[in-house]
């Protein structure tokens, strides 16, 4: 083996190395990232129905968003585009007098408006979420 190949094959060996190193440091970054961040959760004992709306015009934050409330613990029964229009802010719409449940809503979404409302239509909620122009959801795992 020529000396010329050897310093290929060696600088493609260290380029390897490198990525790979790169890439398991990115990802366990990452991880610490997620789990240092606000675990705040559903009240326990309690189940929260919740419809998340998309009011943003950003599309899919409707979905994306119902994956982060479902990890914490509240049960998310739909989600969809809110037929009110765009809002720039988010806000949390609390039908069942239940305002721990509501604040820590706001919580999970970084820091909502919680209004107290009542369900016109009857369906059983207990909260509505109003995801705004100003909501960003979190770099979040991969959901299939």
């Amino acid at each position: 083996m020529t000396r010329g190949r050897q310093l290929l094959l060696g600088g493609f060996a260290l380029a390897v190395i490198a990525v790979g190193v790169f890439g398991a440091r990115r990802f366990t970054q990452r991880d610490s990232i997620v789990a240092t961040g606000d675990t705040t959760s559903a009240p326990q004992g309690q189940r929260v129905l919740v419809e998340v709306l998309n009011a943003s015009g950003v599309a899919g934050l409707a979905r994306r968003a119902t994956f982060l409330i479902r990890d914490r613990g509240f049960d998310v029964v739909t989600y969809g585009t809110d037929p009110g229009g765009r809002r720039s802010g988010t806000v949390v719409v609390d039908y069942s007098n239940k305002p721990e449940a509501a604040e820590r809503m706001a919580r999970v979404l970084g820091g909502a408006q919680v209004e107290r409302g009542r369900d016109s239509l009857d369906r059983g909620l207990d909260l509505t979420v109003k995801l705004g122009t100003s909501y960003r959801p979190p770099a979040d795992a991969f959901h299939p």
